[in-house]
């Protein structure tokens, strides 16, 4: 008995989730359109709750499928629903263990989302929690609050690096050295980053962990040592190296040893990027005359040419779900158009934007890229679906090669 009990409570857990996805989606015609919502919290105001009703409802905004007609402190949330005719309300319900979150379809009167929380010391991190596990319960996908940002900046007229959340929150110089540091990459959030370090006056690939600062250098090849792409999945990291005399992608371990090279010719190969089963790695290659994006096998096979928009393309990124390659196109300036893995078709998410160095969020439904049209080169996040723009406020000028993390 107590086993059909368990079966059916997991039954029931499954069909709660895809009916409230199913209920959201409605509201949403598929995720393609935001869902107007209220927030409504019951607690004192005062500089704690302040923060958190702030930052939830920008969080909410920020995620691509909410628009917040309003957030407000109020004694009864449940009693001043009924003064919104908006499809979704928030209402935050103080409880003698803190806080409980609920969520309702006020149109067929469902309840979306329901969960108690005690509240931590940091409001901004409790309301991003709040948000990423919203999002997550509705659409199945990671929310992205949580999230932070690598970039390079020569504010302080060296190249170093920073991390930044989501928001242009909390930034932090992480390097401080006498030499260019360069093209970022997390390994492991919130642990490990990959990087390039100009250490001695040539390329190194270099390994650093962010908790206690302790540096390894991957690889110290001849030449180039460059575009570091990591597979977590497969525990390897395509790079571009030059030791043959041209660069050519090769795939690593996480240790730096050499397991195999990918490509080989009379040409220029470079940017390598993972699919997230590490199956697939896109690249950019001059082989047939301008730079141009490809596939292959991550054992060198299938070669296939995606990009056929313009005659210059560069700076593949595999989207976290696998279901996109986002690129670099020239026509007149640079923008950035979208490859449909299963469907081979491509479309263009903006012009003239200026575009380089792109990173997809865990979402697959944002991405950030470096926006060098004006003197001081900015980091620009851009929501694929609703072609929303925003630019980071990492408080440096010249910022780019950002790299957004991928894992909580």
């Amino acid at each position: 008995m107590r086993r059909i009990s368990i079966i059916y409570c997991v039954l029931l857990l499954f069909v709660s989730k895809a009916h409230c996805s199913t209920v959201f989606m409605q509201i949403t015609k598929n995720l393609q359109e935001k869902a107007e919502i209220v927030l409504l919290l019951g607690t004192e105001q005062d500089n704690y709750w302040d923060k958190f009703l702030s930052t939830l409802k920008r969080d909410l905004g920020y995620s691509g499928y909410f628009f917040v007609e309003d957030a407000r402190f109020v004694e009864d949330p449940e009693v001043f629903k009924a003064k919104y005719i908006t499809p979704i309300t928030l209402q935050g319900i103080k409880t003698s263990q803190g806080i409980k979150v609920v969520l309702e379809d006020n149109l067929d009167e469902k309840i979306l989302f329901e969960k108690h929380y005690s509240p931590g010391s940091n409001p901004s991190y409790f309301a991003h929690t709040v948000n990423d596990e919203i999002v997550f319960q509705l659409t199945g996908r990671q929310g992205i609050a949580r999230s932070r940002i690598l970039f390079v900046s020569n504010s302080t007229g060296k190249y170093e690096l920073y991390a930044v959340d989501y928001d242009g929150e909390n930034l932090k110089q992480i390097t401080s050295t006498d030499y260019m540091v360069h093209y970022p990459r997390w390994l492991s959030y919130p642990q490990e980053i990959l990087y390039i370090s100009y250490e001695g006056g040539w390329p190194k690939l270099v390994k650093m962990n962010l908790k206690n600062g302790e540096k390894r250098t991957l690889l110290s090849e001849p030449g180039l040592n460059a575009c570091a792409s990591p597979s977590i999945d497969t525990g390897e990291i395509a790079v571009v190296l030059s030791k043959s005399g041209r660069p050519d992608v090769y795939v690593i371990d996480f240790d730096g040893k050499i397991k195999r090279q990918i490509t080989s010719s009379n040409s220029t190969d470079a940017s390598p990027t993972f699919s997230p089963d590490g199956a697939t790695i896109a690249f950019v290659s001059d082989r047939y005359g301008s730079p141009q994006i490809y596939t292959t096998t991550k054992d060198g096979h299938r070669l296939k040419r995606i990009s056929f928009i313009s005659g210059y393309a560069t700076s593949p990124a595999y989207s976290p779900d696998g279901n996109y390659i986002a690129y670099v196109f020239q026509k007149g300036g640079y923008g950035v158009a979208i490859y449909e893995v299963s469907t081979e078709e491509t479309r263009i998410v903006g012009e003239g934007l200026g575009s380089e160095d792109i990173s997809w969020a865990s979402d697959s439904r944002h991405i950030i890229y470096t926006d060098i049209r004006s003197k001081a080169s900015s980091l620009v996040i851009l929501n694929i679906i609703t072609g929303e723009k925003r630019i980071l406020k990492t408080g440096k000028t010249n910022s780019f090669t950002p790299s957004w993390s991928k894992d909580k």
